[in-house]
């Protein structure tokens, strides 16, 4: 009876655990927000009620860019179920706080009253509705408006989406305003925006529409608008968007670059631009893309370390994973800001490998990240070819010598396969290429797999291969983070899956055969 006892509490121990694994291994863990986005507004210009003589002689528009708070994320109204958000506390990066000074000019002799309208969500040709049918349209949050230093009240109307009756209609604000005849008057407007990360969560949108202003007679005498950043105004922190490629929402992997808007002036945390006799015209909107302050946080804390300690290989090798993750989305899909950060993440990679030679991360990195230079256009010289391929025979070599260092260091055995796959890309159209790669790979599985069944790594190159010159970074990476963890849990979980069903299994068969031997 005890027996039995103990075989029931067995099963059912067993029983509860595979439900565990399984339920672990099916429920989906919290993720960055992905799938529809809500289509986060830009700021904008003021525009006319209707024609008017009323001309607008400067548009100074300042936008202080901060991290967010969840106190941020109660501000933008939204549907979180729909979106999927529910479990992110704050789902958007960054906010801005905008102030925008409007001063018009009446020319006219006699005084012109009349209807301002200011957009308080986004209603270009830029967001894709279809992706979000029934939203809740975000909108601009703590708009205040004065008229020459007197706040005046405005009112909300929502009007029909120029994209069609189907979709949800829009608010703008609108609020009274009279000009006196042959002077000037200043429209005062601020409000807050939260900022629209992409998908990849490196990096965000800052948009400005100056399009709505173009009803008002005349070009705009002078515009300008300054950008106030969390960090250093630099490439590193800032990008193009080239002109008509702004999509929103959602980005699933940004990869379009271009110049910064032309006439930047950039000055510590600034970046600013000025422009004269400026005629808004039906397709301007300034659009830049910024770097997530948390993306730019890590970074900075790897750079300090590693600084702080030149010699601390572990160190060296979080800065190139920082710079890993700001420079890939993957093999083939580098990030915006990857023409920065992959020369710099080479460099990185090369000092961790000389400083840890027993370790196999540093080699599979470099061997990726050199690649990865040369992926868009597949025009690697054969020197670079063989480079990355020696370098990955030699983390490899590593991770079979000490699988145990391996999963110390987490990313390894990920950017192993990683590496295989950019490696497979790479060679996708060429012919001979690809043959060539298929039996160099084959012919290096076998010398791996028969290292590994010797229980020591196949013989490492006692040379290590002269990696491919790359350029210096602009500024000496410092300190490091942590050394990132692998990409997920799943073979994980399998595997305990795995074993545990063996277990369970071997037990059963066993029973069986005492059984069977019990009758005989």
């Amino acid at each position: 009876m005890n027996t039995l006892k103990r075989q029931h509490f067995f099963y059912m121990v067993c029983g509860l655990a595979l439900v565990c694994v399984l339920v672990g291994l099916l429920a989906p863990a919290p993720v960055r927000a992905g799938g529809a986005q809500p289509v986060l507004p830009g700021g904008s210009s003021i525009k006319p009620g209707a024609e008017t003589p009323i001309q607008m002689e400067s548009e100074i528009v300042t936008m202080n860019v901060r991290s967010a708070t969840e106190a941020d994320n109660m501000l933008v109204r939204l549907a979180p179920n729909y979106y999927t958000l529910q479990r992110q506390p704050v789902w958007f990066p960054a906010v801005a706080e905008v102030e925008a000074d409007f001063t018009m000019m009446n020319p006219t002799s006699e005084a012109v009253s009349m209807t301002v309208w200011f957009p308080l969500a986004s209603a270009l040709g830029i967001v894709e509705w279809k992706l979000t049918p029934g939203e809740i349209v975000p909108r601009i949050e703590r708009f205040r408006v004065s008229v020459d230093r007197k706040p005046v009240d405005f009112a909300v109307t929502e009007l029909p989406n120029p994209k069609g009756a189907d979709r949800p209609v829009l608010p703008w604000a609108n609020f009274p305003v009279t000009f006196p005849g042959k002077k000037g008057t200043v429209i005062h407007v601020s409000y807050t925006l939260a900022l629209q990360p992409s998908i990849s969560g490196i990096e965000m949108t800052l948009y400005y529409v100056f399009q709505t202003g173009a009803g008002w007679a005349g070009p705009v005498g002078q515009a300008e608008l300054i950008v106030d950043l969390p960090y250093l105004a630099s490439t590193e922190t800032l990008a193009g968007i080239p002109s008509g490629s702004l999509r929103m929402p959602p980005y699933y992997r940004p990869s379009k670059r271009a110049d910064l808007p032309s006439e930047v002036v950039l000055e510590g945390n600034q970046a600013r631009w000025a422009w004269k006799d400026f005629e808004p015209g039906s397709d301007d909107i300034f659009a830049i893309w910024l770097l997530q302050p948390g993306q730019w946080q890590e970074l900075e804390n790897a750079r300090a370390a590693a600084e702080a300690n030149p010699e601390d290989g572990q160190a060296w090798l979080n800065v190139a994973s920082s710079y890993y993750s700001l420079s890939s989305n993957g093999p083939g899909f580098p990030t915006i800001f990857g023409p920065t950060y992959l020369p710099q993440g080479i460099q990185a990679y090369q000092t961790a490998a000389e400083l840890l030679p027993e370790r196999a991360a540093p080699h599979a990195g470099l061997a990726f990240l050199t690649l990865e230079l040369y992926m868009a256009d597949k025009n690697a010289p054969p020197e670079v070819i063989r480079s990355v391929q020696e370098e990955y025979q030699i983390a490899t070599d590593l991770e079979t010598r000490s699988p145990s260092m391996a999963r110390e260091t987490g990313r390894t055995r990920w950017l192993l396969a990683a590496l295989k796959t950019e490696l497979e890309t790479y060679f996708a159209n060429d012919a001979t290429a690809t043959a060539e790669w298929a039996a160099w790979s084959t012919q290096w599985a076998k010398r791996a797999t028969d290292a590994a069944s010797l229980g020591t790594a196949s013989a490492t190159p006692t040379q290590k291969p002269s990696p491919p010159s790359t350029p210096v970074p602009t500024a000496t990476p410092a300190p490091a983070t942590a050394d990132t963890t692998g990409k997920g849990q799943s073979p994980v979980i399998l595997g305990a899956a795995g074993v545990l069903g063996l277990v369970i299994a071997g037990y059963l068969v066993l029973k069986r055969s005492r059984k069977k031997k019990g009758s005989v």
